[in-house]
């Protein structure tokens, strides 16, 4: 199989090497599938996990904290020991180890990592996931060796970082994708199989490739492949067989699988939480990340080990503060919009006791450029119980906020960071977003309400 490929994937690389990337395509209109939220693609649902949701159900939830507790040091037979070493090893392609070797430096650097955690680069150049979906392919043996470079056995690797595409996509859409999909299963297995103590898989998709100047991996292949991630999820959290990690439910033959980062933008077009990619961010291909690529990868990384609660208990020095309940962000209620549709309330991230960066409502898809205002409450208010535009008003309005949209038709509101206060854990507070709107019956668009519960 391993040469089959070698005369299909070098032509595209070298071909990448000499091209230069198509820095006028800045938007696909395409969008995150963080911002689709229940909305379709092509029929298929948004949001990273089932019907729009961003975060994960809370029975996967609870399942991959269990897998968590059991993240603790190794020895080299895989036993616990206070001496041995938690290892994160990456898997996947060329992208995928130049994001990971920008990351490595960045999180031993960091004051906050375990010193018993040991980052692993196992991605390589070349190695797509019709490759290494082969349990004998040379790939294995490649990170297998990379492990013994660096001191530590098969036994030792307890969590993955998975980013995984093929090269020369052509199949339409969702036929690529599903073929990526039942070959990201064979991996999980692999996974398992190689590495027994490999509880906990955080899988990512591909970058922005709107700027690809060659077919090696271009739009929308690299925005779909996002579906195949999102796919592979859902199939395990429903009980598939094949991709079962709970001992009780049968033999166990996968890692506990959930989103990484998702890290694709619509180019020069911000995502909810400001996330863009400019050209610069990638190298002459218009698809491997440049340094500055690289970078913005590696630091929305740490982000995520440092505050995953399925991560940060094994990843950061000391234990994760005892605090109330999960931090959760949710939508409920109805809102108004006009022709347009109606304008989006979300979260840029979850409002965690500690916290290391400020939490961010962020409103999106209102009228550019227009006068609106975020309401703050203490309490909810019930759905229709007081009318207002055709919606109505969902947070009970303690504090308002006038800020009105951007050029873009965004606003956003910061609070933070939060205090590193545990009184504060399971408080909660209700928002709400109104925005005049000319092409709207009432005059305005009115937003869903967003519950935020302050947690660990």
């Amino acid at each position: 199989m391993r040469a089959l490929l070698v005369p299909f994937v070098i032509p595209l690389l070298a071909a990448a090497a000499s091209a230069q990337a198509n820095c006028g395509n800045t938007s696909t209109g395409m969008i995150p599938l963080t911002d689709l939220g229940p909305e379709t693609y092509q029929g298929f649902g948004g949001g990273l996990y089932p019907a729009g949701a961003n975060m994960r159900p809370p029975a996967h939830d609870a399942a991959g904290l269990v897998e968590a507790a059991q993240v603790v040091p190794r020895n080299a037979a895989g036993a616990p020991d206070p001496n041995g070493k938690i290892v994160l090893l990456s898997i996947g392609m060329s992208n995928t180890s130049g994001e990971f070797s920008t990351f490595l430096p960045i999180a031993n650097a960091d004051p906050g990592k375990n010193p018993a955690v040991l980052l692993v680069n196992g991605a390589q150049g070349g190695q797509t996931a019709a490759a290494i979906s082969s349990p004998n392919a040379v790939f294995w043996t490649v990170v297998d060796q990379r492990l013994a470079m660096a001191g530590v056995t098969p036994a030792q690797v307890q969590a993955v970082w998975f980013k995984e595409a093929n090269a020369g996509p052509t199949q339409p859409f969702p036929d690529h994708a599903l073929v990526l999909k039942t070959q990201f299963a064979a991996i999980m297995g692999i996974l398992r199989n190689r590495y027994p103590n490999g509880r906990l898989c955080y899988a990512s998709s591909r970058i922005y490739a709107g700027y690809a100047s060659t077919p090696l991996n271009p739009e929308p292949w690299a925005y779909e492949s996002a579906f195949a991630v999102k796919w592979l999820i859902e199939d395990q959290a429903n009980g598939a067989p094949a991709l079962n990690f709970g001992p009780a439910n049968g033999p166990v033959v996968s890692p506990w699988i959930a989103w990484g980062p998702y890290l694709w933008a619509d180019g020069l077009t911000p995502r909810s939480d400001g996330l863009a990619w400019q050209c610069s961010d990638l190298t002459n291909d218009g698809t491997h990340p440049s340094p500055s690529g690289r970078t913005k990868v590696a630091s929305l990384l740490l982000d995520f080990f440092k505050t995953d609660a399925t991560a940060k208990s094994w990843f950061l020095a000391g234990p994760a503060a005892p605090c109330g309940p999960q931090a959760q962000v949710e939508e409920y209620g109805t809102g108004f919009g006009g022709p347009n549709g109606t304008v989006h309330l979300v979260a840029s991230r979850l409002p965690t006791v500690p916290t290391i960066s400020p939490f961010r409502a962020h409103a999106f898809g209102g009228p550019p450029d227009a006068i609106g205002g975020f309401v703050l409450g203490g309490f909810p208010l019930a759905d229709g119980q007081v009318p207002l535009l055709g919606g109505s008003l969902l947070a009970a309005p303690a504090l308002g906020f006038p800020i009105g949209t951007n050029a873009l038709g965004m606003a956003d509101l910061d609070f933070g960071p939060v205090p590193p206060d545990l009184a504060l854990c399971g408080g909660e507070v209700y928002l709400q977003y109104l925005v005049a709107d000319p092409d709207s019956p009432q005059g305005a668009d009115l937003s869903r309400g967003l519950r935020v519960r302050i947690g660990h």
